[in-house]
C-alpha cells in the first residue's frame, strides 16, 4: 500500500486547534488504511472559498450508501457482524464529527 500527502504548494498558514485536528485526521487516516489491503491512501489539503480543506482518498471497498449516514453516530460501524474481518470500537468517526 502506497501513503501520499498532497498539499497545495500556496497553503498559507492556519490557526486551530492543533490537537483536535490530529485527532480527526488520526482517526480518518486510521480507518483509510485500515480498510485498504491494497492500492493508496491519500490526504489531500488546500485552500477553497477561504477555508482549509482536507481529503483523506483510499481505495479500500468503501461505505455502501444505506451505511454512510450512520457510521458517523456512537458505537455504529458499516460492517458490525460478528464475522467482520477488521475491529474497532465505532468511535472514531463520531469523534471525528463532533464540533465541540
Amino acid at each position: 500500500m502506497a501513503f501520499k500527502a498532497e498539499v497545495a504548494p500556496d497553503l498559507p498558514t492556519g490557526r486551530g486547534d492543533g490537537r483536535r485536528l490530529s485527532q480527526v485526521l488520526l482517526n480518518l487516516v486510521g480507518n483509510a488504511i485500515k480498510f485498504t489491503d491494497k492500492g493508496e491512501v491519500t490526504i489531500r489539503v488546500s485552500v477553497m472559498d477561504g477555508a482549509f480543506a482536507i481529503a483523506v482518498c483510499y481505495t479500500g471497498p468503501g461505505i455502501p450508501a444505506l451505511d454512510q449516514a450512520k457510521i458517523f453516530e456512537e458505537f455504529q460501524q458499516a460492517d458490525s457482524s460478528i464475522t467482520r474481518k477488521k475491529g474497532g470500537t465505532g468511535l472514531g468517526l463520531s469523534i471525528a464529527k463532533r464540533t465541540s
